[in-house]
Parts: C-alpha cells; sequence; structure tokens
C-alpha cells in the first residue's frame, strides 16, 4: 500500500518568513485542517462549543448545488477564486459534471493542493502546544467518482479568461482580501468570457477588511453614508445579476487545541442575467 505523501511537517511549521504570508507553513496547516479535517482533528474531541463551524466548504458547496437545482442551471464547469489549498474546490467536484479549476495567489497552496489531488490525500503536522504537534491524515474521493479537478497559479483582480465560459464560479474568503474587490467583480458582470449568461456566482466573505491588503477607499461599503459592505454588494451586483440566495455561514481556524478564530461568512448567490 502507497502511503500518503507528507505535504507540510512538523518542523516546518516553526519556520518564519515575513515577506510570504499566504505560504506560511503554520497558516497553511491552519487552512488544511480546516478544508479538510474531521470533527476530532480540529477540536480533538467529537463535541466542541464551535462544532457548528466545522465543514464550512462543503457547506458552501452544498449550497451553490441547492441553488443550481432550485434554477434550473447546469454546471459543467465551475472556477474557485482564492482556493487557498483545494478544499472547496474538491467539495465542488463532488457535484459538478465535468471540471473544476481552482486558483490562488499563493504558488504553495497550489502546489500543496496539486499533490494532494495526484495522490488522493495526504498528511500534514498541527501545532498542538509550543514544539508540540501531530500529524493529520487526509484522504478525498477517488478521480472517478467526481469532476475533473486542476489548480494553477492566479490574481484574482487578473483572472484568465478560459476557453469556454464557466457555468458557476465562487469567491470564497477572498473579497477583502484583493487590492479592487469592485474591479475583482467586474470581471464578471462586463463580459460573458469568464462567467457566462445565466451562470451562477458565490460571494462568501467575513468582510474583514484591512488597509495591509487593500486601501480603505476600495473597500465595499461607506461610513460616510452608513453603508455597510453587504448592502454595497447588493448594489453592484443588482443590475447584472439577480439575487438567489443569501445566507450566513460560520466557520473556524484552529490556532491550537484551546485557541481559535471564529467567522461568520456573509453568503450570497447570483445568477447572471
Amino acid at each position: 500500500m502507497t502511503l500518503p505523501p507528507a505535504l507540510l511537517k512538523g518542523d516546518e511549521l516553526f519556520e518564519h518568513d515575513a515577506s510570504a504570508p499566504y505560504d506560511a507553513s503554520r497558516d497553511l496547516s491552519k487552512y488544511l485542517l480546516m478544508h479538510y479535517g474531521s470533527l476530532e482533528d480540529l477540536f480533538n474531541r467529537g463535541q466542541h462549543p464551535l462544532a457548528a463551524a466545522h465543514g464550512y466548504c462543503q457547506r458552501l458547496s452544498d449550497l451553490l448545488r441547492s441553488c443550481a437545482e432550485r434554477t434550473g442551471t447546469t454546471v459543467a464547469r465551475a472556477l474557485d477564486i482564492g482556493c487557498s489549498v483545494g478544499g472547496v474546490t474538491h467539495a465542488l467536484s463532488g457535484w459538478v459534471r465535468d471540471e473544476v479549476v481552482g486558483v490562488d495567489v499563493s504558488h504553495r497552496s497550489i502546489e500543496i493542493a496539486q499533490t494532494l489531488t495526484e495522490h488522493g490525500g495526504g498528511t500534514f503536522c498541527v501545532i498542538e502546544q509550543g514544539p508540540f504537534y501531530r500529524e493529520v491524515v487526509v484522504r478525498i474521493d477517488e478521480p472517478g467518482r467526481r469532476a475533473g479537478v486542476t489548480f494553477e497559479v492566479g490574481d484574482a483582480n487578473a483572472l484568465r479568461a478560459p476557453e469556454q465560459a464557466y457555468d458557476a464560479v465562487v469567491l470564497s474568503n477572498v473579497l477583502d482580501r484583493v487590492q479592487q474587490p469592485a474591479a475583482c467583480l467586474e470581471q464578471f458582470s462586463a463580459s460573458a468570457d469568464i462567467l457566462r449568461s445565466g451562470g451562477l456566482m458565490m460571494v462568501a466573505c467575513p468582510w474583514s477588511w484591512y488597509a495591509e491588503y487593500s486601501a480603505p477607499s476600495e473597500w465595499l461599503g461607506s461610513a460616510a453614508t452608513a453603508t455597510p459592505s453587504e448592502e454595497a454588494l447588493r448594489a453592484l451586483l443588482r443590475d447584472g445579476f439577480e439575487l438567489v440566495a443569501e445566507v450566513d455561514e460560520p466557520g473556524v481556524l484552529r490556532q491550537n487545541p484551546r485557541e481559535f478564530d471564529w467567522f461568520d461568512s456573509h453568503v450570497t448567490v447570483w445568477r447572471k442575467r
């Protein structure tokens, strides 16, 4: 039996490179755990006060699938933007018909996602306390049981137009991390090169704005007009899209067994006119 590849080793968790924030081993470990870990992997036990936040990637996929079924939208090809280590990409591949493409600015995230896909799983280490860590083993469905999955490095603000437009696109926890969020969204409304007419777009975002990622003048919403980001998003999209669903979805990132970062994403699904 072939051993699963090591996606992230324990000694890498203690390395620090401030010049590559998206490629930091400790952060990648957290995202691998959030995207692929079981309840026991995440919390070290089955019951936990934050247990409802587990399975964030799968819940996003399930919501998009239900919207596709409700609107009669055939999704043969989907694009996962800001895919990180690929949890949403793989969740989508369980029901999208032909192909799911994951795109992220982090070279290392894409390398990990590709390795995990090629080998059907892998191992990675997570912090326990101080110098202590433990190994987690994850596996994904065999290729014959899901759509084709590919990953590529790319900038969410400068997406490459495919030969054939996608039927669905997902922007999960990425819009408040790009330099120009409104321009990012305009790529899907300005033409049908990336998202076809009648296609679906999911935007999931906790709206946690930071000046290190984008200038405050670029943030969606305005303090001057008391306009929150949720309302600004609806204003940007209402002419070119029809709102299909709007919910809040919790998620959680594990720092260590006693510390967790909980978030509540505002999730909307839109159908392009």
